[in-house]
């Protein structure tokens, strides 16, 4: 089944362009925390807060993507 092309027309350069930055973010985040030697986190509020706004970014990339290639 084919799906319908979007409803408005949508600059999907610019929506690569910012799933991709909003990647990186999450990517850079999550490489901090995985870095982190000590086996308890010296600050574990930090680390949820990182893991929180990673999975935020993850939301907002995914619903960019839906509005841009599924109407």
């Amino acid at each position: 089944m084919m799906g319908r092309p979007p409803r408005q027309p949508v600059d999907l350069q610019a929506v690569t362009r910012d799933v991709k930055d909003r990647v990186r973010r999450v990517i850079g985040g999550l490489e901090a925390i995985e870095q982190h030697k000590d086996p308890i986190f010296a600050s574990p509020r930090d680390v949820f807060l990182e893991l929180t706004l990673a999975n935020h970014e993850l939301e907002a990339a995914i619903s960019k993507l839906r509005k841009a290639w599924w109407p």
